[in-house]
């Protein structure tokens, strides 16, 4: 019987987006998912460095629209700073690790988190014709979720992006009146839909769905204008304030309009 041959050392995946936030979702998504086990970092090239893990844990805190992953990118960012660069990773490392992957979508690979040497997924990320394929089970489990996670976390950010964009004008009043020309009600609606629509069956357990309804019912009656009425205003800024979004120094109502949302409004 042939011995094995080795294998190549892995590296960790990259990737380029035009849009820059759904970029750097994704590639802190893969550097992370490396850090799930020792095993995985010894199968690396080139193991990622502290700094490019807090970086990476930066991406997820400032641009994920789910809440669970992020106060999960939270606690690995806890367990990394206990981490000294040239020294031994912590075990909680690990642990933290394999919390916020489990919170994005990945389940734990068949052969156990800790047996885990990554090369399944290099496999089948190649996309050739000659790459060879995982286990049937593996390749059910991670690797369609590995691009799932990736692919809802850059869908979820544009939907939250627009909303915000969207709100923050009609949260606005003296803003709003200074346009020489308004969205029509089916655009206002439509960028409200999509955030609905992303979170799917998570939709319920998130704070701005009861907020983010209500105005869609407001707007789905209202003909765009100069003048925006007060209760579409109100749930606009109820809205914001479920997402995060904190009311601008002057207030809702002071001329210099609102603060600077996650994104554009492409739509």
């Amino acid at each position: 019987m042939e011995p094995d041959r080795p294998r190549e050392p892995r590296t960790f995946r990259r990737t380029s987006d035009h849009d820059e936030e759904a970029e750097a979702l994704n590639n802190a998504f893969y550097l992370l998912r490396e850090m799930t086990s020792a095993r995985r970092l010894s199968t690396l090239a080139r193991r990622p460095t502290r700094s490019e893990v807090l970086a990476a844990l930066g991406d997820y805190i400032a641009h994920f629209p789910l809440e669970q992953p992020r106060e999960r990118a939270r606690e690995l960012r806890e367990a990394v700073l206990t981490w000294s660069e040239g020294e031994e990773i912590p075990p909680a490392v690990y642990e933290a690790a394999r919390g916020f992957m489990l919170s994005v979508g990945i389940r734990e690979p068949p052969c156990g988190w800790e047996n885990d040497d990554g090369y399944h997924v290099r496999a089948i990320d190649r996309d050739t014709d000659d790459a060879e394929p995982p286990p049937e089970v593996e390749a059910a489990a991670a690797p369609r979720n590995y691009r799932d996670a990736s692919r809802k976390a850059a869908q979820l950010a544009q939907a939250v992006a627009g909303a915000v964009n969207i709100a923050g004008e009609l949260a606005s009043p003296p803003f709003w009146a200074e346009a020489t020309s308004w969205p029509s009600r089916e655009h206002l609606v439509e960028h409200v839909d999509r955030l609905l629509s992303a979170f799917g069956t998570e939709l319920d357990q998130q704070k701005f769905a009861a907020p983010a309804r209500r105005l869609r019912a407001l707007l789905s009656a209202w003909e765009p204008g100069p003048e925006i009425p007060a209760d579409i205003s109100e749930a606009a800024r109820e809205l914001l304030a479920a997402l995060g979004i904190q009311e601008p120094p002057g207030g809702w109502d002071a001329p210099e309009g609102p603060p600077e949302g996650p994104g554009n409004d492409s739509g």
